[in-house]
């Protein structure tokens, strides 16, 4: 009996079959993606570190619970001064605190989104270089866009894993913290204002993701070196904060409250988280003496002229990216 050659009986042939729409392939670009970056334990500890800006954010919920329950007694002298300290808004003149819940809520959450933007510019400086510098370094794109992989599928896969880990140091921390004061302080006076609440919070944390992810995307797309594209994120982030400054220090307020204002990403979104929360408002609307709060308030800027910055921003970064990445497809189809 003739057994056929092993040449002859595994050979590659035309595949006559059809290929899924591959609707589905953006998340395991994600979850690949994910789990690839958790596998460093820097990236884990750093992570981490982030549960200590919600346990300072739990910790004031309950000192915030504890001064209502104790005000006008010795023992919430200590608890007021450091809510005065930390929040900036003085409440020691108050009787009824339970008033002012919502705004130091308000208050508390915007001090905090505050903290985790340097969260944000490390994570984003740890995680996001390597997304599309490391497959230009290592000459996998070709792999990539074989079908069913589509550039806007590939952009919204590595869009998202930036994203998630910008989530988990600012939108989960807050979100976390608010289910942790209403459940420890009986949440605000009704639901409607916990709702909005966390609404304001949830669309802050985007804002920070689809800003910070495209400018990333857009950098990491220029270059397969990742120290550049790493270099290029502090520069960006830095040197227009270190300008705002310098331009805040030598001009008045008012020529400030413009495009003049609108520099620094980072006091972008402040401003706009601001915006939202409706912070300066709802202090401006209390019994409050201006001094007692001045400390609390952010530098009066136009928000929308922030929104705008940050909307130019994200859609810069994200045309470059999605051009770069076209562009590699195309030659990926020639290879």
């Amino acid at each position: 009996m003739n057994a056929e050659p092993t040449s002859m009986s595994h050979r590659y042939g035309r595949w006559d079959g059809t290929l899924s729409r591959g609707r589905w392939t953006w998340l395991v670009i994600v979850l690949i993606g994910i789990r690839l970056t958790l596998k460093t334990a820097r990236t884990r500890m750093l992570l981490v570190t982030v549960g200590l800006v919600m346990l300072l954010g739990c910790i004031v919920l309950y000192l915030l619970s504890l001064m209502e329950l104790l005000a006008g007694t010795q023992e919430a002298a200590s608890i007021t001064d450091f809510i005065r300290v930390f929040l900036g808004v003085d409440v020691s003149e108050v009787s009824r605190i339970g008033e002012f819940r919502e705004i130091l809520w308000r208050v508390l959450f915007l001090v905090l989104i505050k903290i985790e933007m340097f969260w944000v510019l490390v994570v984003v400086a740890r995680v996001g270089p390597g997304l599309i510098a490391g497959d230009l370094k290592h000459r996998a794109l070709p792999i990539y866009f074989a079908k069913p992989v589509t550039p806007l599928t590939y952009l919204a896969g590595k869009w998202l894993i930036v994203a998630a880990f910008i989530s988990t140091v600012t939108l989960i921390p807050n979100l976390l913290s608010l289910s942790f004061g209403i459940l420890v302080n009986g949440g605000l006076h009704t639901w409607g204002q916990e709702l909005d609440l966390a609404a304001d919070i949830i669309v802050s944390g985007l804002t920070v993701c689809l800003v910070g992810g495209a400018i990333v995307l857009a950098l990491s797309s220029t270059t397969s070196d990742h120290r550049y594209v790493t270099v290029g994120w502090l520069a960006v982030c830095l040197l227009p904060a270190i300008a705002q400054g310098i331009i805040n220090e030598n001009l008045p307020t008012d020529s400030t409250t413009g495009w003049l204002g609108c520099f620094s990403l980072r006091d972008n979104v402040v401003v706009v988280t601001d915006w939202l929360l409706s912070t300066r408002e709802a202090l401006e609307a209390t019994t409050l003496p201006a001094d007692a709060f001045s400390r609390a308030l952010v530098r009066p800027v136009h928000a929308l002229n922030a929104a705008v910055v940050l909307v130019l921003c994200a859609t810069a970064g994200l045309v470059v990216s999605y051009r770069r990445i076209v562009t590699f497809s195309r030659s990926a189809a020639n290879v």
